[in-house]
């Protein structure tokens, strides 16, 4: 091989390789698509599923059902099936209808951040209040953020939320008895227009209500 031809390959290789070096150093981390997500993206209506997983790695229960969330502080979550039941946050408390059992419980929302995947979403500062954030290695074409509880007696051990460029796309909640949650969401829409009226809850005559609305 001519020694130009040398030249012109190692060029080649060299110049590939800058390209692969300059391509990882600027990949968007978990941490930056979640910070993004909770401080830009003010709207989100999606679909989702969920399934409950064992300590011994079985699927106990699956379900799905519809996502709504309003920044600041107000979401829908609504449980289609197997048994219908409706989360609901006005920004100032958090609102559990089971349908089924015609029962509502309601508590201040600041009592109730941990204890609902989508209250985890709400807002920015009491996500970096409530939780330390560590990185995860990229997996299902998402990157991965840790959100580990400062609070040692929520619910959760952890969560880890896989994102995009778009926002929040998954989520997989750890819980004290060694059982995970897999969420995964789909059909999702950001920055969408939706109305207040969404996010208002009255509880339905007849219905046994816990706790008191602030």
């Amino acid at each position: 091989m001519r020694k130009k031809e040398v030249t012109m390959k190692y060029k080649s290789i060299l110049a590939s390789a800058l390209l692969l070096f300059a391509s990882s150093a600027h990949a968007v981390s978990g941490t930056e698509y979640l910070n993004h997500f909770m401080n830009k993206v003010k709207s989100l209506k999606a679909v989702f599923t969920q399934e409950v997983v064992s300590d011994q790695g079985k699927i106990t229960q699956t379900s799905y059902g519809a996502f709504r969330l309003l920044r600041p502080g107000r979401f829908f979550w609504e449980y289609e099936s197997p048994a219908p039941q409706k989360i609901i946050s006005d920004g100032k408390n958090m609102w559990i209808y089971d349908i089924e059992l015609e029962q509502v419980t309601v508590k201040p929302l600041s009592q109730a951040l941990g204890a609902s995947p989508a209250a985890i979403l709400t807002n920015p500062k009491s996500l970096s209040k409530r939780y330390t954030v560590l990185e995860k290695p990229p997996r299902e074409g998402l990157q991965w953020v840790e959100l580990l509880p400062k609070d040692k007696q929520g619910d959760f051990l952890k969560v880890e939320v896989g994102l995009d460029d778009a926002g929040v796309q998954a989520m997989d909640l750890y819980d004290q008895f060694g059982q995970l949650t897999v969420i995964r969401f789909r059909e999702s829409e950001y920055g969408v227009p939706l109305s207040p009226s969404i996010f208002q809850f009255v509880p339905p005559k007849g219905v046994d209500v816990i706790g008191k609305p602030r």
